[in-house]
């Protein structure tokens, strides 16, 4: 029993033991089933990679390697595994295939590097390796790699260096080009310079067939083509009117916008608005442009435009040559522009100076000459040795020369008065023909004593225009006078008024020695002579004609010079606008235009009357109380404010008749302290200022200080009599 129960144990066992090992061996099977799937997925996702696997023994014989190589080196399967790697890589390349193989053997786990292979066909390709060591047992057997083709790549990658190389090169062009074109255009002083300048650098910078530079002007709107080439030759653009800027057009909207504006259909595109073109006499017209605004600190001076018969000639490398450019070239024409301002300032200057010391000298000249004769002849009567006769012309000769001089410093007055804006006028409606007879009758006896003839022409309506009448009449005087001045004896001077539409034409003509063409544009300026040498044949400052003009503007109207030139005479026309044609009947039933030949009356005796006299200066105190004692006045003459407030004290005069400027104190301070002394009287004491101060805002001063009546200094004696006598009547 005991020997089957073991039988029995033991055939259990070995029935246990046999179902063991079939499970194993069945678990054996799958493992294997897996590893054989495993590895032929393995073998499949190799075979099926894009990249090159590849296996290596030590002496650089290919073991193994995927189909993906034959597509990259063109070598079959076959054909590798019977190579070493060495036989397929460039000689370059073959030394670092030993050196990877070296390292590997050194003990180098994995190693990245890049070799050149030359396929079946000879192509050079660039593949970029990853390898490592294969082991065994823990011992190296091999080498397994991954090569990926990084021909493309590389290739991509060297044409972008060359790209940058290339345009490094050509930026470094561009920058010598822009240095050059800086250094011309900062020695240019002129802007036809400038052009040429930025053409030549046009021409060797982008595609240029044409080239066209244009000057904006932001108040009237328009560009003006001021420089064209075309064609290898400059274009005469001088006849081309101004170009107005609008919404479209290449150079309007670079005007516009700022920007540069590329056209690749230029004649459709420009079609409509005014251009200029290149290729007019070739038969060809260009296809594409590139208009560049030109700008300094954000402000459009112009625009520049390039034309080519190329289509699509323009790249984004030609915009920056041009932009480079045109801020370079706007600020050359900024400058140009500065100093031609600056030289045109100082020539004016200059000319200003010049100007000033020949009217300085000829004020000097104009003023000593008529001193010689009141000095000589003054002399002469207080020596008594004159007959009355000669005594008389002496009187007479300093009573003229006297006159001149007050002519000569009213000229200057009436022109600081113009240039400060102080001239004042009193406009009434005023009938031209009195005044211009009132005219000729103050000229006539200097024209019958140098025998010139006047004649005068007038409409037979009366003309009536608004104005001041004794303004009119100097203006009138003074072209008569000069007419005389410069006529020959035996010559004419005639004068003609007339109607002309709205407007009166005054003509005043002379047979003289006319003007020359050169002088004929400036016969109107101040301080201009045509002749202001030494040896010139007529006196004057050359104020006359400047004052005329500007007193015929003020009247609202025009006058201008003609002459054929030397020689030939000259005639002056004078266009004033006429009074409303409705309104004439009743400004001539209602207004009496009266020029009087003189408003004075000589013999007007001012007897009775007391009149005190203050004035500094003891030769001009004496002159007005002999003239006022010879008139019957009872004079007190006195020559501080201190001694008049004492006379008016002790009696109180019908008239005051005081300077302005005295030491200590003056006529205001004097006026200030005899209207104190008025209150309580019934009667203000009538005051009349007279000075040499003789601007407006004096006169002005003077009546708001409590004088009625303001009188320049000269004074006409017989004015001074009858402004006392209008005083003392209270006619203020």
């Amino acid at each position: 029993m005991r020997a089957r129960s073991a039988a029995e144990r033991a055939t259990s066992e070995v029935r246990d033991s046999e179902a063991t090992i079939r499970k194993t061996l069945a678990e054996r099977e799958l493992a294997e089933e897996a590893l054989r799937e495993s590895e032929e997925l393995y073998r499949e996702l190799v075979e099926n990679a894009n990249d090159i696997v590849f296996t290596l023994d030590f002496e650089g014989q290919i073991t193994s390697i995927n189909r993906a190589a034959e597509v990259t080196t063109e070598y079959s399967q076959n054909e590798l595994l019977a190579m070493k790697i060495g036989q397929i890589l460039s000689t370059e390349s073959a030394s670092a295939g030993e050196r990877m193989l070296s390292n590997k053997m050194s003990g180098q786990r994995r190693t990245n590097y890049e070799v050149e292979v030359v396929s079946k066909t000879g192509r050079i390709l660039t593949l970029e390796i990853s390898s490592r060591l294969v082991y065994r047992s823990g011992e190296p057997v091999g080498i397994q790699g991954i090569a990926r083709d990084i021909s493309t790549r590389r290739r991509a990658e060297e044409a972008l260096r060359e790209a940058d190389q290339r345009a490094l090169f050509e930026y470094e062009r561009l920058l010598e080009r822009i240095s050059a074109l800086a250094q011309a255009l900062g020695t240019a002083r002129d802007l036809t310079t400038i052009y040429r300048g930025l053409r030549e650098f046009t021409k060797v910078s982008i595609p240029c067939n044409g080239f066209f530079v244009s000057l904006y002007d932001p108040i009237r709107d328009v560009r003006t083509a001021c420089y064209g080439w075309g064609d290898d030759k400059e274009i005469d653009i001088s006849a081309l009117p101004p170009m107005p800027v609008t919404t479209s057009g290449p150079n309007s909207r670079a005007v516009r916008t700022g920007e540069v504006i590329i056209t690749d259909d230029y004649m459709q595109t420009t079609r409509g608005h005014p251009s200029v073109i290149v290729g007019p006499d070739n038969g060809l017209r260009p296809q594409s442009s590139l208009a560049v605004p030109m700008a300094v600190m954000g402000r459009i001076i112009g625009t520049i435009e390039v034309q080519s018969y190329e289509l699509g000639a323009y790249t984004q490398e030609h915009v920056t040559a041009m932009i480079m450019a045109a801020n370079l070239t706007a600020v050359a024409i900024e400058n140009v522009r500065l100093l031609k301002r600056e030289s045109n300032a100082r020539e004016a200057a200059e000319e200003s100076n010049r100007l000033k010391d020949e009217f300085l000298a000829t004020v000097s000249h104009e003023l000593r000459t008529p001193l010689t004769a009141i000095l000589g002849w003054s002399r002469l009567l207080e020596e008594g040795s004159l007959d009355d006769q000669v005594a008389n012309q002496a009187i007479e000769s300093i009573r003229r020369n006297a006159k001149a001089q007050t002519r000569i410093v009213d000229d200057i007055l009436d022109v600081s008065r113009i240039i400060t804006g102080n001239l004042l006028f009193d406009l009434h409606p005023v009938e031209l023909a009195s005044v211009i007879e009132a005219a000729i009758n103050a000229v006539r006896p200097t024209a019958d004593a140098k025998g010139v003839r006047l004649e005068a022409e007038f409409d037979s309506a009366p003309l009536v225009v608004s104005g001041d009448a004794n303004r009119l009449q100097q203006v009138i005087w003074n072209l008569i006078s000069n007419g005389v001045k410069f006529t020959e004896k035996g010559g004419c001077v005639s004068l003609c008024l007339r109607q002309v539409n709205s407007s009166v034409e005054i003509k005043v003509a002379d047979t003289g020695q006319g003007i020359s063409p050169e002088f004929l544009p400036f016969v109107f300026d101040r301080f201009r002579q045509a002749d202001s040498t030494s040896t010139r044949q007529h006196g004057g400052l050359g104020l006359g004609l400047a004052i005329a003009r500007h007193l015929v503007e003020i009247h609202g109207g025009t006058i201008r010079a003609e002459s054929p030139g030397n020689g030939s005479g000259a005639t002056f026309t004078l266009k004033l606008p006429l009074v409303n044609c409705g309104d004439k009947a009743s400004v001539l039933g209602t207004t009496e235009v009266v020029i009087p030949e003189s408003p004075y009356q000589p013999q007007e005796l001012l007897s009775g009357l007391s009149v005190l006299v203050v004035d500094d200066d003891v030769d001009t105190l004496e002159l007005m109380a002999t003239a006022l004692k010879s008139r019957q006045a009872n004079v007190t003459a006195v020559s501080s404010a201190v001694d008049a407030l004492i006379a008016i004290k002790a009696n109180r005069p019908d008239v005051l008749i005081s300077d302005i400027a005295m030491p200590n104190e003056d006529g205001y301070a004097l006026i200030e302290k005899v209207r104190l002394l008025d209150h309580g009287e019934d009667q203000a004491i009538p005051a009349v200022a007279i000075t040499a101060y003789a601007k407006e805002e004096d006169r002005e001063r003077a009546l708001s200080s409590g004088f009625q009546i303001y009188l320049p200094k000269p004074v006409e004696l017989t004015e001074l009599v009858s402004v006392i006598a209008r005083a003392a009547r209270r006619e203020f």
